[in-house]
């Protein structure tokens, strides 16, 4: 093994964005993740295993907030950097 030094890493900026919306089961209140649903779609609680239809979001809102943020570029700490 070699014991070079090795240079360190620089923190990573964020590069794309998505949003991750919760949906509350209707059976046992165990609240689902689900990542930019844009249709209509069946989701299944991991907890108890049932399904549900969920509302879909906006596409043209998730496409604003993807803007206005720079797809997350914007969102940086800038106290960090």
């Amino acid at each position: 093994m070699s014991t070079r030094t090795r240079k360190p890493v620089a923190p990573v900026k964020p590069v794309a964005l998505e949003l991750l919306l919760f949906y509350p089961c209707p059976f046992c209140e165990h609240k689902i993740p689900m990542l930019n649903p844009v249709k209509p779609t069946v989701a299944k609680c991991d907890s108890c295993l049932n399904t549900f239809p969920v509302v879909p979001v906006d596409a043209r809102t998730l496409s604003f907030l993807k803007v206005i943020l720079d797809n997350g570029k914007a969102s940086i700490d800038p106290d960090f950097m």
